[in-house]
């Protein structure tokens, strides 16, 4: 089979872990398929927009290259134009489609894809559209924030256009599912099983790794000693991945326990909230002592970092399915959470992890200071947890089973035409 993967996002020189779990399940499907190809498109930078612009954002845009190859995948990444306001909806249904199609159409005509997979439901739009054009059906992936649009919204217009044209869609929890089926207003039990499917897409199995060696250099470098207590988290630094909340358990948690240690990794500073947050940190000297903000990593760093790890901390309340608190989990790592829905889906009345009310900040330390107080009972949660996610959330089996649904997608498509 001959698929092109749509996307919004994928890595590129300058920002190697942009969308990266696309380029992993990317690298999945290839052992499943004749030939991949990915479309990402990028927005348009006039050059003169490169040279004067201050907005960090601008320039990384213009850093990605039209087209590269990675591990083996031809990527392309043509241009569309970008527009503020309440235009930004057309430039991410038709916008999009009219900047690809020629670009696509060219790649159709020579490799000739048997079907689409698009990574997010807005790109969606384009993959359907497309699809369309080709004359081959499509698939998308809701991964979390593609759903959350306001209802009545143009945006919501977009992503349920998709969700009605994609021949097959796979959801990343079951509450995105529900979320589906409230922007289609429709009783969720009415979707299609056969086409409307819960199927994270999972983490890759973690490295083997020299774990009491890094432990020890990782948490030198950190500035710890044996007896602190890391409680680390990664992802992205901004307020629905909940770093004030996180702040403030901290800062009540290092105030009956000093041993704790935050370690948040991740500042993106022209991206992301960093700069709010060290100004918190300015102003709380006491929970700065206790707190230490550091930059994103190289995605086989994350691993590394979590052999430092002695509890994971994730306390973000948006989420379609959390692949960093997947990994530490893969790893053996405790970890703490807020109970929303995809956490709660992970935990499954399993124990394999701690959850607490979402920000309620106090439970969250009160958790945090119980994990932190016994080693015996953090190796028995990393344990449970470590088995729940090889049991149910790892990439190859479940890119395996997209796959399957994928064949049957285009062997039905053949059947009706």
């Amino acid at each position: 089979m001959k698929l092109l993967v749509v996307t919004s996002a994928y890595p590129y020189p300058g920002h190697e872990f942009a969308g990266i779990f696309n380029e992993r399940c990317v690298a999945a499907l290839q052992e499943h398929c004749e030939h991949v190809e990915v479309l990402t498109p990028r927005p348009y930078v006039p050059p003169l927009l490169t040279r004067l612009s201050t907005v960090p954002r601008w320039k990384d845009y213009a850093m990605q290259p039209p087209h590269e190859r990675r591990q083996g995948v031809s990527i392309h990444r043509p241009a569309y134009v970008q527009l503020p306001g309440f235009l930004s909806a057309w430039c991410m249904d038709r916008g999009r489609f009219w900047g690809c199609r020629r670009q696509a159409h060219r790649r159709h005509e020579q490799i000739g894809f048997d079907a689409i997979v698009s990574f997010d439901i807005r790109s969606g739009a384009l993959a359907w559209r497309l699809a369309r054009d080709f004359g081959i059906p499509a698939s998308g992936w809701a991964f979390g924030s593609d759903l959350r649009v306001r209802a009545g919204s143009a945006s919501a217009q977009v992503v349920c256009q998709a969700l009605q044209r994609l021949d097959l869609v796979f959801y990343q929890s079951h509450e995105l599912r529900h979320l589906a089926a409230q922007l289609l207003h429709v009783p969720s039990d009415s979707l299609c099983v056969d086409t409307h499917i819960v199927l994270p897409h999972g983490i890759p199995e973690p490295p083997v790794l020299p774990r009491e060696d890094l432990r020890h250099s990782v948490r030198s470098a950190w500035g710890l000693g044996d007896d602190q207590v890391a409680a680390v988290g990664i992802g992205r630094m901004s307020r629905d991945k909940g770093l004030f909340e996180l702040m403030d358990a901290i800062s009540l948690a290092t105030a009956q326990n000093p041993r704790i240690t935050g370690i948040c990794v991740g500042s993106k500073p022209a991206f992301d909230d960093t700069a709010t947050i060290q100004r918190t940190l300015q102003e709380r000297p006491n929970l700065a002592e206790h707190l230490k903000l550091l930059p994103a990593c190289a995605p086989d760093q994350v691993w590394e970092y979590l052999c430092a790890a002695d509890i994971f901390v994730f306390p973000s309340h948006n989420e379609g399915m959390p692949n960093a608190l997947l990994e530490a989990m893969a790893m053996g790592v405790p970890a703490l959470a807020f109970a929303i829905p995809p956490v709660q889906e992970i935990e499954a009345g399993s124990s394999a992890l701690a959850v607490v009310p979402p920000f309620d900040t106090a439970r969250f330390a009160e958790e945090l200071l119980r994990l932190a107080s016994s080693q015996v009972e953090r190796v028995v949660m990393g344990e449970k947890g470590k088995a729940q996610i090889f049991e149910r959330f790892m990439l190859h089996k479940n890119i395996a089973k997209a796959f399957v649904q994928i064949e049957k997608m285009v062997a039905n498509h053949h059947t009706l035409r």
